[in-house]
Order: C-alpha cells, then sequence, then structure tokens
C-alpha cells in the first residue's frame, strides 16, 4: 500500500508541475504571435536601415571616413555587446549564446551584457571583471532607448581609442522551432572595396560628409542593437513556448508511465490477497 501510495503522490505533482508547464506554453505562445507581428515592422526597418548605410558607405570617401574614425589597429581590446534573457525556463537559449561569446573572449576584452541570465552566467565563468556595463529586468522587449545607450557608449569606446572592434552576440529567430546564436560585427566599417567599385558614382554630403558621418553611426548602431535585440527577444521567446511544450509532452509521457505501474502494482495486490483468502480457505 505504501508503494501505490507513493506512486500516487507522484501522478499528482506530476500533474500539478503540468498545469504549469502548460500554462506557460499557452501564454509563451501568445507572447510569441504578438511578438512576430511587431518583428516584421521592425525587420522592416532594419531591411531598410541596412541598404541605406550600404548606399551611404558605397559612396562615402573611405579618407573621409577613417578621418573621422580611425581604425584602433593598435588596440588590442574588442568590445562584446551580449544579448541574454532575464527569465529561464528557455531550454538552451542562454547557454548558446553565452558558449558563442566565451569562445571569442581575450583576456583585455570588454563585455556589455544585456540581461539577468547572462550577466550570471558570465559572472559564474569568472569573467565578472570584463563587465563594464549591464542591463537586467529590461522586460519582454528591447527599447530603441536601450540600443541607444547602448551604441554610445560602444561609440565612446571606441573613439578613446579602448577598444579596436565593437561585435554582437544575438539569437537569430529562423522559425518558432529554430534558433541560432550569432556574433555579428557592428563597428567599424570596412568599406574600401565598395567604394572603389562605386569611383564613378557621387554622392553630395549637406552640409557635408563629416557631419552626415558623425550623425549616422549613433543611429545605426543604435538601431542594428534595437532591431537585432528584438530578434533575440522573439528567439528567447519561441525557445521557452517549445521548452514548455516539451515539458508538458514529457509529463504526459512520464504520467502515463506511472499509471500503467500504479495499475500493475494495484492488481499485483488484488491477486494477491485473492490468493492468500482462497489459500486461507482452503486451509479450513
Amino acid at each position: 500500500m505504501a508503494n501505490l501510495n507513493s506512486l500516487k503522490n507522484r501522478i499528482n505533482v506530476i500533474g500539478n508541475t503540468r498545469k504549469i508547464t502548460n500554462a506557460m506554453q499557452l501564454v509563451s505562445t501568445a507572447k510569441l504571435r504578438k511578438l512576430r507581428t511587431e518583428y516584421q515592422s521592425v525587420n522592416a526597418y532594419l531591411a531598410t536601415l541596412t541598404d541605406t548605410f550600404d548606399e551611404l558607405f558605397k559612396h562615402a570617401s573611405p579618407k573621409d571616413f577613417y578621418a573621422i574614425f580611425p581604425k584602433n589597429t593598435d588596440v588590442k581590446s574588442n568590445l562584446h555587446i551580449v544579448i541574454s534573457s532575464d527569465l529561464g525556463l528557455c531550454g538552451s537559449y542562454n547557454h548558446n549564446v553565452i558558449k558563442l561569446v566565451k569562445s571569442q573572449l581575450k583576456p583585455n576584452d570588454k563585455i556589455i551584457v544585456v540581461g539577468t541570465k547572462g550577466y550570471t552566467l558570465l559572472q559564474g565563468a569568472g569573467y565578472i571583471d570584463q563587465i563594464i556595463q549591464k542591463h537586467t529586468d529590461i522586460g519582454e522587449t528591447i527599447t530603441y532607448h536601450l540600443g541607444s545607450v547602448i551604441g554610445k557608449k560602444a561609440l565612446s569606446l571606441y573613439n578613446q581609442k579602448e577598444i579596436a572592434n565593437v561585435y554582437l552576440y544575438y539569437t537569430e529567430f529562423i522559425n518558432n522551432i529554430n534558433q541560432e546564436a550569432v556574433q555579428k560585427k557592428l563597428f567599424p566599417f570596412d568599406i574600401q572595396e565598395s567604394s572603389e567599385q562605386n569611383g564613378a558614382q557621387t554622392i553630395e554630403f549637406e552640409p557635408n560628409s563629416e557631419v552626415v558621418l558623425k550623425n549616422s553611426i549613433p543611429l545605426y548602431l543604435a538601431s542594428m542593437v534595437y532591431c537585432l535585440g528584438t530578434t533575440s527577444k522573439i528567439s528567447e521567446m519561441a525557445s521557452r513556448r517549445n521548452a514548455m511544450e516539451n515539458a508538458t509532452n514529457n509529463a504526459d509521457d512520464l504520467q502515463k508511465e506511472l499509471r500503467l505501474e500504479f495499475n500493475r502494482r494495484r492488481q499485483s495486490n488484488i491477486t494477491q490477497e485473492i490468493t492468500e483468502i482462497v489459500a486461507g480457505a482452503d486451509a479450513t
């Protein structure tokens, strides 16, 4: 009887856990649907932004550009901007992006981390001294303001010759099932080749190229952090929905196995009791 009660308790506990995971799956599905609608607008903005800056850099003079933003070739430190989540229960979402970051980090590099989980994982891995800025409790969306803050910090570090390159680590949303951790170089740009190929074409900058470039680069960095951060948030929600769906399915399978075991043991106990009763009757 004790074994039966233990099995019954396990079935009840798993059933209660299943209710939680199923509820979280439903909530994540609803939020994912909403985020995907917003993502369409963000993705369209990102495509326009990329096309615009591609066209700008095709016609910008490399001499003018590198006069404003000279390459820090003597600097041995890079900046790594990491997008993670504040909450857990999202499968391997955070571990994949942190694994990618760790594979690229050097001792002198600097880190800006977005999300509590990413900060905790990097801290636990011994990179706490390299984290120069953290943004936690940001909610379910990346705001343009946050992108602007991070972009300005990155550009400031570059202009002060503290870093040579700026990299962004985020999770690319492929579909509801597949997401991929990605590294993207944000700054500086290599515009030499494209400028030479389009030397015959010119665009006049008003009031001049220096003013245009100085105002455009902060906009570009802020927008890239915002757009790709939004992509990461959609991936996070998709990963959480998948994790909760898998947990719910696993709970169903485990409950089924335990119920079969419960019924088998109960039937065995009943058979044993009947056998004992029959044996006792025969003895009399």
